[in-house]
């Protein structure tokens, strides 16, 4: 369940695209937020694919009519003329009743392990957005739903698009072929602007507001951590090509002592830290010190980076260097995550076109799973083991179950 940094999983006969082989494959999505749209726009960067839009659907039905206006605006022949718009709670329902060969999942986390079980019950492909869920049993779920996926020859992609990125790639090989000598520490930072204001609209519920600001709160996102560093996170993963086994840290919600920082609010909305910092051990004993942090007027970098015996990897530049700190190797691939997300966009759609079902669940979820670890550690104050605590997840799934 947790184990290597391979992108691809298990590789079936899958299931064919409805109306042969030449006919558009028909996408829905779930979910109708900024993420929705950038896949929309990178499907339909795709000049050598069919593919048409037959259904939209958000709990906000105001979110469902916005995007559709958007993309029928902008994408007017790839809409289907009687196109499904659905909200509300069951907003599912009418996508799985339609003739979608594909759903994308871009719900909030929480969302996700259920939407991605009935998708799959419905003999649908799915895209999933990362991470996978927004707690571990949720995370456990969309293992199991992966095997019935698997076993149905459906394709399941996530939206780790950094593993599609020509220079990622490129270094990455550089740096599991040696060129670094044997990896001994790592870096992975995350650290961005603040959080943008909670919104209240008018006459909703507590649960409505948290689900329409659900970054704010852990339930629905679980946390920046999980929600956004995953992805510097799985970087990490993929280059030492082995999983997290312990984890410690710290976390918190605070400000800095300084004349550029007075403006800050004193008061905050959610349950959300603004910063955390964690320590990850590897069994092979190299150790990653991530840190991911929002904050206004603070130091902002993504990056990540990789040290070992005999130089070090600067993985988001493309770049490795001796020991003495001189570049001896340059990647000359390009890097856009615009064009990565467009990459595995064709790569997805490819594997459905060939029917070879392709499942990437495993590695996305022992990603999803070192990020969550990271935040119970930051959470605690305590050193937690992987393996302990998926265990306990576990048992008290079986004790929800029981009762």
């Amino acid at each position: 369940m947790i184990a290597g940094g391979a992108i691809g999983g298990a590789v079936a006969v899958g299931k064919a695209v409805q109306g042969g082989s030449t006919a558009p494959i028909k996408i829905a999505i779930i979910g109708c937020g900024r993420r929705a749209r950038e896949l929309a726009d990178a499907v339909w960067a795709i000049d050598d694919e069919a593919v048409q839009l037959v259904g939209l659907a958000d709990y906000f039905h105001s979110q469902t009519q916005s995007m559709y206006r958007s993309l029928k605006g902008r994408y007017t022949g790839q809409i289907a003329a009687d196109c499904v718009r659905s909200g509300g709670e069951d907003c599912l329902s009418p996508i799985l009743e339609s003739d979608a060969d594909i759903v994308y999942v871009t719900t909030p986390p929480v969302d996700r392990p259920d939407c991605f079980q009935r998708i799959v019950e419905a003999g649908k492909h799915a895209f999933l957005e990362k991470p996978l869920a927004a707690d571990a049993a949720g995370v456990l779920q969309t293992i199991d739903t992966a095997k019935q996926a698997e076993a149905a020859g459906l394709t399941v992609h996530v939206g780790f698009q950094r593993r599609y990125d020509n220079r990622y790639q490129d270094v990455i090989q550089r740096v599991r072929n040696g060129a670094i000598g044997t990896p001994i520490f790592a870096r992975a930072f995350c650290n961005a602007g603040s959080l943008r204001p909670p919104v209240h609209a008018r006459n909703e519920s507590d649960a409505e507001i948290q689900r329409r600001n659900w970054n704010h709160y852990q339930w629905t996102g679980g946390d920046f951590l999980i929600e956004q560093h995953v992805a510097g996170l799985d970087v990490i993963r993929w280059a030492l090509d082995q999983p997290a086994f312990v984890a410690q840290g710290q976390g918190g919600w605070g400000s800095f002592d300084t004349a550029e920082h007075q403006s800050l609010p004193t008061d905050r909305s959610g349950d959300v830290f603004d910063h955390h910092t964690v320590e990850f051990e590897f069994a092979s004993g190299a150790v990653l010190l991530s840190q991911c942090r929002r904050v206004a007027k603070s130091w902002n970098n993504t990056s990540e980076h990789v040290h070992g015996t005999l130089g070090r990897a600067e993985l988001s530049a493309g770049k490795i260097y001796s020991l003495d700190g001189e570049v001896v190797w340059q990647s000359d691939q390009p890097s856009s995550l615009k064009a990565a997300t467009v990459a595995q966009q064709r790569a997805f759609l490819q594997s459905i076109r060939r029917g070879t079902a392709e499942n990437q669940v495993a590695s996305a979820a022992a990603s999803t799973l070192m990020a969550m670890l990271g935040h119970q550690a930051t959470r605690t104050g305590k050193r937690i083991q992987m393996v302990k605590w998926i265990n306990e997840a576990k048992y008290r799934m079986g004790q929800a179950t029981n009762a």
